[in-house]
């Protein structure tokens, strides 16, 4: 081994070489065409952008659009050939696919055509080791974007071509064993989740016990109650209360470093409590803001609608989420398990073709089965447990997930850069 020169790389074998990108790689940017010319548009050439492809999907052929040859020849993009690494230069910076077709893309991506002596597969490996590197090397203050000076500079291990395929194939054999454990992993919590909330709807429209009578609610979704049950809409049961963004106009005096916690849609996470926000709100911005007390579920109610949550202290919230305060008939606890159970109904109740928004006034048209105030209590003690257990398995897969994601990284970092030997099989 020898030392490579470059501090965070660390040594390489000795008859390796460090080459920048550009001796490595013709690299040529991508461009858009004029948004508002139909002629350019709607074609059978693939032009991609940033959010079109991910690192973990390794190829792309495609993205959501398509141009013509004339809004190729238009603008400064290129039909990059297949077996090409795209490389996002902003937004964010560091993702890279192969392209298994030709395609165009963007002016946010960079395509690197290989030269000769230039393994593709290895090369994309060791750019998404690098990842964090290349964002180091971006700058912006509306986003950061690596230059293209600073990209072709950039300096990658550079094995003979028979070694470059070699790690290439032991870190294909690897990474597809890590993916499926990893896929496995999330399929667990997918079904894990859906079992939650099949849990959280029978409970809260059917009650635990299975042989007590039931009748129609009358309401499709919700189906069959127990007959001692009552249907009603929510804002005979709840006030409804939108939240609000103190104003920045005349400085931070509304925000503090610490305070009472400005909830948004992000932080809510069910029958989790929220217990930090990245804003929270001074004495002067509280007392603008929309409060509500210890317990009260709060639900999205713009863009992502449906998510809900708590906190178990009093908060503030901003424009984007209802407070549903409960009144003496819904034990506030019960009433997040029913909004939980609501999310998809939720959904659908929300007008808007571009952005979703379930406003106070249509939440409070939706329905709610209720149990009385002690059969509402056993039915949250229940939930709170079965949840509980539920959670707990889902946050030691996501454990896993990151364990897993990490070691991926480390063992391309590592053999990438020479550090682990690698034999023929």
């Amino acid at each position: 081994m020898k030392d490579s020169g470059i501090e965070w790389m660390g040594e390489i074998p000795q008859n390796w070489s460090l080459r920048r990108i550009k001796n490595i790689f013709h690299v040529v940017a991508g461009a858009t065409p004029k948004s508002g010319e139909t002629s350019y548009w709607d074609g059978d050439i693939p032009w991609i952008t940033p959010a079109d492809y991910t690192t973990e999907g390794v190829f792309v052929s495609a993205g959501h659009k398509y141009i013509t040859q004339e809004g190729m020849d238009s603008c400064a993009t290129t039909l990059v050939p297949e077996g090409s690494i795209i490389f996002s230069k902003r937004a964010p910076v560091g993702l890279v696919a192969i392209n298994s077709s030709p395609l165009c893309t963007n002016q946010g991506c960079l395509s690197c055509i290989p030269k000769e002596g230039a393994d593709v597969k290895f090369h994309y490996y060791a750019m998404s080791a690098f990842a964090e590197q290349f964002d180091l090397l971006a700058s912006g203050t509306t986003f950061k974007e690596i230059s293209v000076e600073a990209f072709t500079n950039f300096k990658l291990p550079y094995p003979d071509l028979r070694t470059q395929k070699r790690i290439a194939c032991f870190l294909d054999a690897k990474c597809a064993k890590i993916d499926a454990l990893i896929a496995a992993k999330q399929k667990s919590n997918a079904l894990l989740k859906e079992l939650r909330q099949s849990i959280i709807f029978e409970a809260v429209t059917k009650g635990l016990d299975p042989t007590v009578p039931m009748k129609d609610s009358g309401v499709e979704w919700i189906g069959e109650i127990p007959v001692a049950w009552r249907i009603c809409r929510i804002k005979r049961v709840a006030l409804i209360v939108t939240g609000n963004t103190p104003s920045k106009a005349f400085g931070e005096s509304y925000y503090a470093d610490d305070g009472t916690m400005w909830v948004k849609p992000d932080n809510l996470i069910g029958s989790i409590p929220v217990k930090e926000t990245a804003e929270y709100l001074s004495e002067k911005g509280k007392a603008l803001a929309r409060i509500v007390s210890a317990g009260t579920p709060l639900t999205s109610c713009i863009g992502t609608v449906g998510k809900v949550g708590y906190a178990d202290k009093l908060v503030a919230f901003n424009q984007q989420i209802n407070a549903v305060c409960f009144n003496d008939l819904v034990d506030n606890h019960f009433g997040l398990y029913c909004l939980i159970a609501q999310e998809e109904q939720q959904k659908c109740f929300a007008n808007g073709n571009v952005i979703k928004i379930l406003n106070a006034e249509t939440q409070g048209l939706m329905m709610i089965a209720v149990p009385s105030i002690d059969e509402q209590k056993r039915i949250t003690e229940y939930l709170d447990e079965k949840c509980m257990i539920i959670d707990r398995l889902c946050a030691q897969n996501e454990a896993a997930v990151d364990k897993l994601k990490e070691y991926r990284r480390s063992l391309i970092c590592e053999a990438v850069t020479g550090k682990i030997e690698i034999y023929n099989s």
